[in-house]
């Protein structure tokens, strides 16, 4: 078993080179989008069974070519529905659901035939169904597909992934792009995968070093969309970090690529709220914004955005920079529903997750940085969220700051929110502020009530750093029945105590408000 690991690992390494060592030029850093913005959606369940595959396979491969596509019935679609301008069928003519059959009568002029594959193949198929314009069937639906008029493309049954990765079609896939994710959760984001015609990987016993060599074939500033709770969290974002990538948690994001086929014009946020001069500044901000799954899914919900409480005091919510190309339709939903006290903060670390200051190649951190402007432009932020580890001090943020053009950039690291403890420092006038606080439960000091208490001790001197506190939420923390602390709990009942716990001495603001004070008051 060791010997044919070192094997495997020499060959993808090999297999690596011709994305990433010989790139002449550095590709442009920007999410794929739907060639076509559908005007028809045929609404669909999620099928149990692996249809799926042939469904998600499908509708990515539509997404280029036509108007009419197929839409699951997943996540928050009934909610951000109604700000496309589709029509949507929910049922055959006859009242019968749309099922593979109906779908497959519907749709199979479109594609040339159909990728044969097993369960261990899967990935496989998938990486290739957009060149083959093929979509991708499992044995047990062969007959369906056949019966619809396609003919077998291919029978990728006997295909590893290495026997991929040595193939010309592996050196035909794309290099700015690519997907880890375990098929079992299809057709979550399979969909886009197959619609951006880009490789498809999920290997549940790799380690570190491994997924970096996974991976090492792509650009220099590539998106790395999927999730692997395999491999943990850290050593995956350190490994697309080392590779000079983002990483965009979507694993179970369905229907992106229908989504990513809507443009939009420039959002603008509501007014800021006024707040009294003087005394202390509060910016309170809601973590894992970046999360494009949650995202589109639930973070819409009760104990989030979604909580009665939202408005009631001023407060800050992280959006991703990839929901300005691949979720404009829910963006309307948020800035549609946002009140005078909310306000939204570009999240996190760059277009996806990534730790800014292990990139290897500053040249393409700014080719990152100034697209990552651009998306802040369309979604009127003009604060960043920054999530590094050990990265204040770091030239990383200083490249991100100037680059974006941002007001300035709030500051959290990875191994705790809070370790810089609200240190500020400035980059050409504009500052870099560290969490000072973290409202997270099973951690000492981490309360509402304890970080009331402290809020309530610092200088109330708007000319003294020490004045000011910009406090993380951590969004899986919350209060049960009983007002304590849980994981789990109510995220803004939580925030609401601390906020009622602030003297008359305390301004809670937004973070345009907070970065606006601390430049004139300290910079």
């Amino acid at each position: 078993m060791i010997l044919k690991r070192i094997i495997l690992f020499f060959l993808i390494l090999l297999t690596s080179f011709p994305g990433h060592s010989f790139s002449d030029q550095q590709p442009p850093t920007d999410y794929p989008k739907a060639a076509v913005e559908a005007d028809t959606l045929l609404l669909t369940d999620v099928p149990a069974d692996g249809s799926a595959l042939t469904l998600a396979s499908m509708q990515g491969l539509l997404a280029n070519v036509s108007r009419k596509n197929l839409l699951f019935r997943d996540g928050s679609y009934r909610a951000w529905l109604r700000y496309t301008n589709v029509q949507t069928i929910d049922a055959q003519p006859n009242g019968s659901p749309w099922d593979l059959d109906a779908l497959l009568r519907e749709f199979a002029p479109f594609f040339d035939g159909y990728l044969l594959c097993d369960d261990d193949s899967a990935a496989v198929a998938l990486s290739l169904a957009n060149q083959k314009n093929s979509i991708v069937v499992l044995p047990a639906f062969e007959a369906q597909v056949k019966a619809a008029g396609l003919t077998m493309t291919m029978d990728v049954r006997d295909w590893s992934d290495l026997r991929l990765r040595c193939s010309d079609s592996f050196r035909a896939l794309r290099r700015d792009v690519a997907f880890e994710q375990p098929v079992f959760k299809t057709p979550r984001l399979m969909d886009y995968a197959v619609m951006s015609g880009a490789y498809v990987w999920y290997d549940p016993a790799a380690n570190r070093v491994e997924h970096t060599n996974a991976f090492r074939f792509l650009d220099d500033n590539a998106l790395l969309f999927g999730w692997n709770n395999d491999i943990g969290e850290y050593p995956t974002v350190y490994s697309a970090s080392r590779l000079n990538a983002c990483l965009i948690p979507a694993d179970w994001a369905s229907n992106l690529s229908v989504l990513s086929g809507f443009s939009c014009e420039p959002f603008r946020q509501k007014t800021d709220v006024s707040a009294a001069p003087g005394g202390r500044t509060v910016c309170l901000m809601m973590s894992d914004g970046d999360n494009l799954q949650w995202f589109v899914n639930s973070y819409a919900g009760s104990s989030h955005y979604g909580s009665a409480l939202r408005g009631r005091f001023p407060f800050a919510w992280g959006v991703p920079a990839s929901a300005a190309d691949l979720a404009v339709p829910i963006l309307n939903r948020y800035y549609d529903e946002m009140t005078a006290n909310d306000a939204f903060v570009l999240s996190l670390s760059g277009l996806g997750y990534t730790f800014p200051s292990k990139w290897t190649n500053q040249e393409a951190l700014r080719a990152m940085a100034q697209t990552l402007g651009q998306k802040m432009a369309v979604m009127g932020t003009h604060e960043l969220l920054v999530l590094d580890d050990d990265g204040f001090r770091s030239r990383a943020l200083d490249i991100l700051l100037t680059e974006t053009q941002a007001n300035g950039i709030f500051y959290m690291d990875y191994d705790r929110y809070a370790k810089m403890r609200g240190k500020t420092r400035f980059v050409n006038g504009r500052p870099i502020v560290a969490a000072r606080y973290q409202l997270w439960n099973n951690m000492s000091g981490c309360s509402p009530d304890e970080i009331a208490a402290a809020v309530n001790a610092l200088p109330t001197d708007p000319k003294n750093p020490d004045s000011y506190a910009f406090i993380i939420v951590h969004a899986w923390s919350g209060l049960n029945g009983s007002g304590e602390l849980i994981e789990g709990g109510n995220t803004m009942a939580a925030v609401e105590r601390l906020v009622n716990g602030l003297d008359e001495n305390t301004r809670v603001v937004t973070p345009a408000q907070f970065m606006e004070r601390l430049t004139v008051n300290c910079g």
